[in-house]
Order: C-alpha cells, then structure tokens, then sequence
C-alpha cells in the first residue's frame, strides 16, 4: 500500500513538471511564432511618400521631318554627275548632281566677249574725240575732196570729148543724105538711058556716098562711145559719196554723239548684260544643290539621262533641320489634349529606358477613321534631339495634369468605411494604430494622391490582404 502511494506521488510529481516544461515551451518558442505568422497573414505596411504625379495619355506615334523637298533642274540637259544616294545625310548647299556644261560654258564665254565689245563700243562713244581722231577726220575729208576734184575733171574732159565728136555729126549727116540722094540719081538716070545699065560702086557717086557713110558712122561712134562713158561713170558720183560721208564723221565727231545714239549704246550694252547674267544663271542651274539640311529619300535620274525642267523631281529631301513627333490620339481622349502639354516617349528601335521628352505643339481637330475608329492627328515638337530615324514608331505619353510635391500613398492602402468615407490606418511609433480620414486626389497606376488631417511624409501604414483598392471591407 506504502508502494502504491509512493509511486503516485512521483507520477503527478513528473506530470507537473511536464507541463510546466510545455507551458514554457508554447510561451517562449511556438506562441511568437505563431503570432507572427497570423501578423504577417493579416497585415502588410506602405508609406506615405511626397512625390509628384502625373497623369497621362498613351498613344503611338512616329518621327517626321518638318517638310519634304522635291527638287529638281531648272534647265535641261543631259546628266552627268550624281553625287547622293537615298539615306545619304546632307547639309544645305551641298551638291546633289550636275548637267553636262559645255554648251552652257560655251555660251557663258560668248555672252562674257559681247559685253566686252559692246562696253568698248559704248566707251568710245561717250569719250570726247582726241586731236588725233579730230587731224585723221579732217584728213580724210580733204582726201575725199581731191579725189572729187580729180573725177570732176575727168568728167569735164569726157564732156568737152563729146562736144568735139559730136559737134560735125550734123554736118556729115547731111552730107551723107546728099551723097546718097546723088548716087541714086546717078542710078535713076543710068537705067533711064541705057536699059543694060549697071550701077558702078566705085563710080564718082558710088565713092562719095561711101566716104560720106564712113565718116558719119566713125563720128558717129566716137560720139556715143564719147556719151556712153560720160553716162556710165559714176566716179563722180561716189566721190561726192565719200566726201559726204567723211563730212558727216567730222561733224559727229566734233559734236559728239546723239541722245540717240548714246540710248541705243547703252541699251546693246545692257542688252549684253542680261544675256551674260542669263548665261551664268544657266550654268549654275546645271549644278543642283540642296537647299536644306536633310536625308535623301529618293533619287529619280540616272547619269546619261536626258531631262527637262518640267518632269518628275530628281530628288525629294526629308528636311531634318526641323523634326516633330506625329502621334493619333483616340476621339474619346481628344478633348483632354492641349497645346503647352508635357511629353515623353520611347523609340522602338532604341533601350526602352531612353526617354526623350517633348511639349505638344498642335492638334488636328479634324479625325481620320481607319476601320470605324475615329483618331485624331497630334504635333509634339521635341525638347530632345532622338537619332534621326524617321518614321520609326514611338511610344508616347503625353502629360495631361500634374501634381507636384503632394503625399501619396498605394492605392491598396486606402480603405473604404460603412458611410463611404476613405481613411487610412497609421502605426504609431509605439505599436498602436490610428484611422485617419483622407481625401484622395489624383491616381496615377497603383499610387493615389491623398490630403487630410495629421497626414505626414513617412508614415506607416497598415495594409489588410483582404484590402481592395478605395476600400474594400476591414
């Protein structure tokens, strides 16, 4: 009996020690831990955190050069060189391709050598004649004179020649007449009288009408060779031309040029000047030249080829002094966008973390639909200069408000009250919570803007799991 009770002494002796021993272990070891499972299960903490947000609009775009320059030759011509290719980079003044210049050099040298002859023509004209050009004028007038002088005489001699071989002309006409009359008499009376009659031409009658006929044909011909020289000499005639002539040079040449003269000078001269400046104009537009810095984006000719001002444009030039993004922004969103707003946008082609920024510049308020969805043109003038890719789409967003140095929270950390009210539940330093009320402003993905009594920079906030963002249940 002794041994029973002694044996159930120490059995109860071993469980209270048992259990104080699992006491201590639940205490010490399993209870905290456990309470920091159930803690972490059930709450999560933010911060609250001043920062500036904005709100923005997404949209894809693409870079475009201010404008595309078609150029080609204002004159025609043959091909000859062609110094660009499409993509190529160029700068303003740079030569693109040149015509075949040799006519056109040819041109410009007779064009430069009739200005030269028309401005000696118009100098001398203008200039005052010298003594010398005075003595030679005045020379050669006398000169002209004595030559007149000198056909004049031979004139008269030829005159005075006519009067002598024509003067007995009358006297042996009427000879003639008589000789002529008296052999045929001499005829008449010798068939008269002697049927066997046979005129005899060497007979007294028959001799003088000869003689008489001789002489009146040789006076005849000395006096019309005597007349016809008279009539075709013309030596006298030019004479007085010559000595007219020279006259009149002295006389311009003493009192100079005329109004007229000095008009008509001046405007061959000119006249020779806008014929050089048309020629060089000419050969310079046989050298085409960019009139702007940019990328060539097509070529249309060939060398060898013949061309005409009036075909299709030689090159079109992206103009790249000037490049803007073009994006679409949909008709839901338009009204949101304004000139003056911020924007940032990313290239395809390039790391993604390279952000360029921009302002927009314009908007199109006439839409274009592609396949029932109405979009609307937007101009965004870059504040960043991108690599000159263009047409390489963009991914933009653009600026429609912005919240600077505000406290802002996660979205998930606002909590939603019975009556609709939006609060927050603030750690104290000491472990205990707090509710606080909020105004929340501006959301920007899972970051709200919020306002409200008590609220401060650093702030520790609890978050529930079962928590949805504006409040779900607490």
């Amino acid at each position: 009996m002794k041994t029973l009770s002694k044996l159930l002494r120490w059995s109860l002796m071993a469980g209270g020690v048992l259990f104080f021993i699992g006491l201590a272990l639940f205490v010490f070891v399993l209870r905290p831990g456990l309470e920091s499972r159930r803690a972490s299960a059930t709450a999560s903490a933010v911060y609250i955190e001043r920062r500036t947000l904005d709100d923005t609009l997404n949209a894809s775009g693409a870079l475009r050069p201010a404008q595309t320059v078609n150029l080609n030759f204002e004159t025609s011509g043959k091909v000859a060189l062609i110094n660009v290719q499409v993509g190529d980079t160029i700068k303003a003044g740079e030569v693109l391709a040149e015509l075949d210049k040799t006519n056109l050099e040819r041109a410009l040298e007779q064009a430069k050598l009739t200005v030269q002859i028309q401005q000696a023509n118009y100098d001398t004209l203008m200039r005052p004649p010298t003594e010398d050009q005075i003595a030679r004028a005045k020379a050669a007038l006398a000169q002209a004179k004595a030559a007149l002088s000198q056909a004049q005489v031979q004139f008269d001699n030829q005159k005075n020649a006519i009067i002598t071989s024509c003067a007995s002309l009358s006297t042996l006409e009427t000879a003639l007449k008589t000789t002529e009359d008296a052999y045929k008499n001499y005829i008449t009376d010798g068939y008269q009288f002697d049927i066997e009659f046979r005129p005899d031409p060497n007979s007294a009658a028959g001799r003088a009408w000869k003689s008489a006929r001789d002489q009146f044909e040789v006076s005849s011909a000395q006096c019309e060779s005597a007349r016809r020289v008279q009539q075709g000499d013309a030596n006298v005639v030019s004479a007085q031309a010559q000595v007219d002539q020279a006259q009149a040079a002295l006389d311009a040449l003493l009192l100079g040029a005329t109004a007229e003269q000095k008009s008509a000078a001046e405007a061959q001269l000119n006249q020779a000047k806008l014929n050089l400046k048309a020629a060089e104009e000419n050969l310079e537009d046989a050298v085409l030249r960019s009139p702007v810095e940019g990328i060539i984006a097509t070529v249309n000719i060939a060398v060898g080829q013949n061309l005409t001002p009036s075909g299709q444009p030689a090159f079109s030039i992206a103009d790249t002094t000037t490049i803007y993004l073009e994006t679409s922004v949909d008709e839901n969103d338009i009204p949101r966008v304004a000139a003056g707003q911020k924007a940032r946008f990313t290239l395809q082609g390039l790391p993604q973390e390279t952000v360029f920024k921009g302002v927009v510049e314009s908007k199109n308020t006439v839409g274009q639909s592609n396949q029932g969805v109405v979009a609307y043109p937007v101009r965004i003038k870059l504040e960043d200069t991108p690599p000159t890719y263009l047409n390489m789409t963009a991914d933009v967003e653009i600026v429609i408000a912005t919240r600077e140095d505000v406290l802002a929270i996660a979205t998930r950390a606002i909590r939603r009250a019975a009556n609709g009210d939006r609060y927050i539940v603030v750690e104290r330093s000491d472990g205990t919570t707090v509710e606080i009320t909020v105004e929340i402003g501006l959301s920007v993905d899972d970051v709200t803007e919020i306002s409200g009594a008590d609220l401060r920079e650093g702030q520790k906030v609890l978050i529930e799991s079962r928590n949805n963002a504006f409040g779900g249940t607490n």
